[in-house]
């Protein structure tokens, strides 16, 4: 039998015990610290896009009527690989110059998300109102989303205040952007889906 040091893989690195973490510069922080608070509020976002996008699956195996389904599985793949990206801006060094490989959103991924919201919309009927969450399951994940994306928004634009880089006040951006179509997905889904069954 393999004593408990021998089992342990590269994620279990007991470098976090002391409380801190590392960025990707190699340098480390205090966990409380606001730029990891900001980069678990994004972890979260990419989780719940994730979440949406399982209910939406399940949803399309109910239904053959609903033909934007598979596009919009898609589109939340592809953005929940944004928020990885997004993650990784956050984590660089307020000191390292931009280069080729450090990540970075850009204003194409950022209309990216305007194309979405426009397509969407076209196809949602929004009405000046509040709403409630939970006419259907899917509904509900898109309203969670956005709230865990609103969360990240602002822990992001806690760090630009502080740091004022022009690469993470673009994540801020793609953040606003992302919990717009979140919300319209939302209407979306309970409009569109309300009869199906979870």
């Amino acid at each position: 039998m393999k004593k408990p040091e021998e089992d342990l893989t590269p994620v279990t690195t007991r470098g976090g015990d002391d409380g801190r973490s590392g960025l990707i510069d190699g340098s480390r922080r205090f966990k409380d610290d606001m730029l990891f608070e900001a980069l678990g509020f994004i972890d979260e976002s990419q989780v719940a896009i994730g979440c949406c996008r399982n209910s939406v699956i399940r949803q399309g195996e109910q239904r053959d009527g609903v033909k934007p389904l598979p596009r919009l599985v898609k589109q939340l793949e592809s953005t929940q690989y944004l928020m990885l990206t997004a993650g990784g801006v956050m984590a660089c060094p307020v000191t390292a110059p931009p280069g080729p490989t450090q990540p970075v959103i850009t204003e194409e991924d950022i209309s990216r998300i305007d194309g979405y919201i426009e397509w969407w919309r076209d196809r949602t009927e929004l009405e000046p109102r509040f709403f409630i969450a939970g006419d259907t399951l899917c509904g509900a994940e898109f309203d969670r989303a956005r709230t865990v994306v609103r969360r990240a928004e602002r822990a992001v634009v806690a760090v630009v205040r502080h740091q004022g880089l022009e690469e993470q006040k673009r994540v801020s951006r793609f953040l606003n952007r992302l919990s717009d179509w979140m919300f319209i997905l939302a209407r979306w889904a309970d409009m569109e889906l309300a009869d199906t069954v979870d």
